[in-house]
């Protein structure tokens, strides 16, 4: 059954590059959660380091005339959504931007970073903030009789354990991480947005809250509302091309081995977090 499962996986992420003219529109997706994580072969996601390589082979790639990020998705790690941003911000041939279902927090980053942004009106966007969410398993230990011992140098060294309740200076610590993050995000969508969205108008919405793409339009985080076969026209347009080609971009295809080993290394990385391997607290902007 197992098999069968990953030959299904691996049909479905046959393909790259699918059909082209020149000047052609990339089409690069941004789907899923973001991050930095080569892991989403088994969900379908695309990570970041392998959106930024796509944005830069279709920088360089002749017959690519404009690069059109179809974006899906909720956000993700900060630094992933961050480098992605600033790669799409950086690249010498004009970019722009879709939101379909959802384009939120880390999506929204990204997709800001474009010179210019659409979405469906009824699309999910905005939810500019950032989020830590600390587990506390204490309870559930003593219930079931397990007890953990914690061996450390550093009075902060285990911060973020989930098998104590965090101290004021452990909080502390945290809510400087957090703000720092939030603020950088601000920052970044000023820039990206510079001469479109003051920094009044961010205030207004910059506080988690999650917007229609109809509220994000008359907030002046986007800049325009369509579909998106409208949207890939509007692309052509500003971009001055005539009859573009469209050329696909998206997972390469992958072997039973590249599979097989994706699916292990997700497996081993759940049980060592469950056995607290790996930090509890992340930072995510979601």
């Amino acid at each position: 059954m197992v098999f069968i499962l990953l030959l299904i996986v691996a049909a479905s992420f046959s393909g790259g590059l699918e059909g082209y003219a020149s000047p052609s529109i990339a089409i690069i997706p941004i789907k899923g959660e973001i991050s930095n994580s080569d892991d989403g072969a088994l969900s379908g996601t695309l990570s970041a380091n392998e959106a930024i390589g796509f944005i830069d082979e279709a920088d360089k790639d002749p017959r690519v005339g404009a690069i059109f990020l179809d974006i899906d998705s909720p956000g993700g790690e900060i630094v992933a959504s961050k480098q992605l941003a600033y790669k799409v911000h950086d690249a010498k041939k004009p970019v722009y931007a879709y939101i379909n279902s959802v384009g939120a927090s880390g999506g929204y980053y990204i997709a800001a970073a474009s010179d210019y942004v659409m979405a469906d009106e009824d699309s999910i966007t905005g939810s500019i903030g950032v989020i830590s969410i600390l587990l506390n398993v204490q309870e559930l230990m003593q219930k079931i009789g397990v007890k953990a011992t914690v061996l450390k140098e550093g009075n902060l060294k285990d911060m973020g354990s989930p098998f104590k309740e965090p101290t004021a200076d452990e909080n502390a610590v945290f809510e400087k991480i957090l703000s720092q993050a939030f603020n950088n995000f601000k920052r970044d969508v000023l820039l990206f947005r510079q001469g479109k969205l003051s920094p009044s108008m961010l205030d207004e919405i910059a506080d988690g809250r999650v917007l229609t793409g109809r509220q994000a339009f008359d907030a002046n985080l986007l800049d325009g509302l369509t579909t998106r076969e409208k949207a890939l026209q509007k692309s052509a347009e500003l971009a001055g091309l005539k009859n573009p080609g469209h050329i696909q971009y998206g997972r390469r295809e992958l072997s039973f081995s590249d599979l097989f080993f994706s699916a292990g290394k997700s497996f081993f990385s759940g049980a060592m977090s469950g056995a607290g391997a790996q930090a509890n607290a992340q930072v995510s902007i979601r």
